[in-house]
C-alpha cells in the first residue's frame, strides 16, 4: 500500500511539473517577441507598415526620390569597403562617382556589377526605374533546407523558371546550395503592371548563397541571441519599366523546403506598394 502511494505521489508530482512547464512556455511565447525568417526590404519610411510600405517616386522631380536615395545610402553604409568580396555582397560605396570620390579598383568593379542599383546611378530613382534591396533577417536559430536540382525531392511547380534555370546552370554541388528568391505582382491586375524586373547582380544566381548565412548550424549556440557581426548579403530588384500612375503591389519571396509559402504569413515573404508617377 505504501508503495501505491508513493508511486501516485511521483506520478501526481510529474503531472503538475509538466503543466507548469508548460505554462511557462505559452507565458514566455506570449511576452517575448515572436522570431521568424523575415526577408526585410529596403529602403523603408520613416513611418514602415509592413502591411502597406509604399514606395513612392516622380523621376522628373528629385525632391521625390532624394529622400529613397538618402535612405538606401545610409543602409549600405555598413557594406562600405575598398576591398569588397567576391562576388560582392552589396554595392560597395555610398558615394556617388559625380562627387569625385576615389575608389579602388576592386570597388570599381563591384559598382559596375550592382549597376544600375547603385548610388552612381542613383538607385534608379531618378529615371523611375527603382531599385529596393532584400536581406534576411531572424536567421540566426533557422537551418534552411534548400531546394537543388540534385535531391531527389521534387521541386514545387509553382517555382518560377528563372530559379529553376539558376539551379541547371548552377549545380548545388558545384557552387553551394542557395535560398531563392522571386518577386512578382501581388495580384493580377499587378502582374500586368508590374513590367520587367531584373534580380542585380544580374551574373549571379537570384538567391543568397547559404556559405554567407549565419544560420544556426554556422555559429555557436552561445552567439544565435546575438546580432551578425558581418552584415548578410544582399539582393537588389530593378524595376524596369513599371505601368506610371498606378499603385503595384509586390510581393517577393524565399523558396526553401521548410518554409511554406502563406500569402497571410510574414515568415519567409515581404510586400510593398510601388508607385511611379
Amino acid at each position: 500500500m505504501g508503495l501505491e502511494k508513493r508511486t501516485i505521489k511521483i506520478i501526481v508530482a510529474v503531472v503538475v511539473l509538466v503543466l507548469i512547464l508548460s505554462l511557462v512556455g505559452l507565458l514566455l511565447g506570449l511576452l517575448l517577441p515572436q522570431r521568424y525568417v523575415e526577408l526585410e526590404v529596403w529602403p523603408r519610411s520613416e513611418e514602415y507598415n509592413w502591411d502597406q510600405p509604399l514606395i513612392q517616386v516622380r523621376g522628373n522631380d528629385p525632391g521625390s526620390w532624394h529622400a529613397w536615395y538618402r535612405r538606401l545610402n545610409e543602409f549600405l553604409k555598413v557594406y562600405e569597403t575598398s576591398i569588397p568580396e567576391d562576388p560582392p555582397r552589396a554595392p560597395c560605396s555610398v558615394h556617388n562617382r559625380r562627387d569625385q570620390h576615389l575608389r579602388s579598383d576592386p570597388c570599381d568593379i563591384a559598382m559596375r556589377r550592382w549597376a544600375p542599383c547603385t548610388a552612381d546611378e542613383f538607385y534608379g530613382y531618378a529615371r523611375g526605374k527603382p531599385c529596393i534591396f532584400l536581406r534576411l533577417a531572424n536567421i540566426h536559430y533557422w537551418v534552411p533546407e534548400p531546394y537543388n536540382m540534385t535531391s531527389p525531392l521534387p521541386i514545387p511547380p509553382e517555382m518560377p523558371q528563372h530559379i529553376r534555370e539558376a539551379m541547371r546552370h548552377r549545380p548545388a554541388h558545384q557552387y553551394g546550395d542557395f535560398v531563392w528568391v522571386s518577386c512578382g505582382g501581388e495580384f493580377s491586375a499587378d502582374k500586368e503592371n508590374i513590367g520587367p524586373i531584373q534580380y542585380i547582380p544580374a551574373d549571379y544566381p537570384p538567391g543568397f548563397p547559404l556559405s554567407r548565412l549565419h544560420t544556426a548550424d554556422r555559429i555557436p549556440y552561445s552567439a544565435r541571441n546575438m546580432p551578425d557581426q558581418v552584415p548578410g548579403p544582399l539582393i537588389a530588384v530593378h524595376f524596369e519599366n513599371p505601368r506610371r500612375g498606378v499603385v503595384i503591389n509586390v510581393e517577393c519571396r524565399i523558396w526553401t523546403r521548410d518554409i511554406f509559402y502563406d500569402p497571410k504569413s510574414r515568415v519567409g515573404r515581404a510586400r510593398f506598394e510601388l508607385h511611379v508617377e
